[in-house]
């Protein structure tokens, strides 16, 4: 049935390519918020009044990803917010707890945001953080890459498929036609290895 014509069937092979892709991505995320960047300095505390789980699945993978209500001081000129932050920053076990943070405006000087951002002591360094993101990031980007493109193929008729290989393969008669070369280059390599070694052999004899 897998290898049918049908355009429903067609459609649900590219739909399961699809499908792999995003797990890979949702796991490379996952993986990736694993190993949160930690503050080196703090400049506020919060305190926390309660938390949601918003998983299974969000914009960090797979599992919980708690959606925190927090309540914010600053520091140095003690001024006072609440404001809701995500991406497992904090936790229930942290709900009436105060909590060092550091906090700041999301974004850079390129894109600003008025959106404020978090991020506690606790976590990896930035050095295993940043391993961690780009080595499982290529990762996933290959992997997604290559069963994008398997989705696509997945979605053409069997016919169609053929015609795809034969384009970036070649047709059976022309890799036939490929092997018999490359057999005969082999082959003459074994020749001549064969009549330097006899060559060798004879000047060793008459010296």
């Amino acid at each position: 049935m897998w290898k049918s014509d049908n355009p429903l069937v067609r459609f649900v092979r590219f739909v399961v390519g699809l499908g792999i892709v995003a797990v890979i991505l949702l796991t490379a995320l996952t993986i990736i918020f694993s190993f949160p960047e930690k503050s080196t300095a703090t400049n506020a505390t919060a305190k926390v009044q309660s938390c949601v789980d918003t998983g299974p699945i969000t914009r960090r993978g797979f599992g919980h990803n708690w959606d925190c209500k927090i309540a914010v001081r600053d520091d140095k000129t003690g001024e006072r917010w609440t404001d809701q932050v995500d991406m497992n920053v904090f936790s229930p076990e942290d709900v009436g707890k105060e909590k060092p943070v550091a906090w700041g405006y999301a974004g850079g000087r390129i894109v600003k945001s008025d959106n404020r951002h978090y991020s506690t002591p606790e976590g990896s360094s930035t050095g295993t953080h940043l391993v961690v993101m780009f080595a499982t990031g290529a990762v996933a980007i290959v992997a997604a890459l290559w069963f994008l493109s398997r989705a696509i193929i997945w979605s053409f008729s069997q016919q169609g498929q053929r015609k795809f290989w034969e384009k970036i393969h070649g047709s059976s008669e022309e890799k036939a036609a490929k092997k018999e070369k490359d057999d005969e280059f082999w082959a003459e390599m074994r020749r001549n290895r064969e009549l330097r070694k006899q060559a060798k052999e004879r000047r060793k004899n008459r010296s």
